[in-house]
């Protein structure tokens, strides 16, 4: 019986393992804390069995598009070389914790501020998001990001294929 139910729990724990990893990747859109409009829409990625997150599109304060992967104009001006936001890695080397749902042991890049936090990433079933964690040793603050929809991007945008992507890692 004992075997039977072990045999049982892995099967479980494997065939909904991929499942998990599918529920965080894709497109999201962040939502700035104080003034609850949409700042930015980040592209999700798996590379080599890790996580990654890339800006492709940023709004401005009327959340009017402002810039796109495909044509940057805003830069990263705390950072070294001051890339352009739109393209830039700002999520990087998440692993998968299966056992916990979520990615962990990775970094979130503040690139207003540029800041480097540890970090999680999990869904929330209760919110149906996406929590970001950014984490200072025990410390830390979360962010929800909402699953996008067709009316979140540009008109004559074109989604990208993550699935070619290499990451990014910006210089700090």
């Amino acid at each position: 019986m004992r075997l039977r139910f072990l045999a049982l729990f892995l099967f479980f724990f494997f065939a909904l393992s991929p499942l998990f990893a599918a529920s965080v990747l894709g497109f999201w859109k962040t939502i700035d804390d104080e003034s609850g409009l949409k700042r930015s829409i980040v592209a999700i990625y798996e590379h080599d069995g890790k996580v990654f997150g890339r800006i492709i599109v940023t709004f401005d304060e009327q959340e009017q598009v402002k810039d796109t992967i495909y044509r940057p104009a805003a830069r990263a001006e705390k950072l070294p070389q001051q890339p352009y936001m739109a393209g830039l890695d700002i999520i990087w080397d998440m692993q998968e914790d299966a056992a916990k749902a979520r990615w962990h042991k990775g970094k979130i890049l503040d690139p207003k501020k540029g800041k480097v936090y540890n970090s999680e990433l999990s869904w929330n079933q209760e919110r149906q998001c996406l929590q970001v964690r950014g984490k200072i040793g025990p410390f830390g603050r979360n962010q929800f990001w909402l699953k996008t929809v067709a009316e979140d991007f540009p008109e004559d945008f074109t989604m990208p294929d993550c699935r070619e992507w290499t990451p990014k890692i910006p210089a700090l």
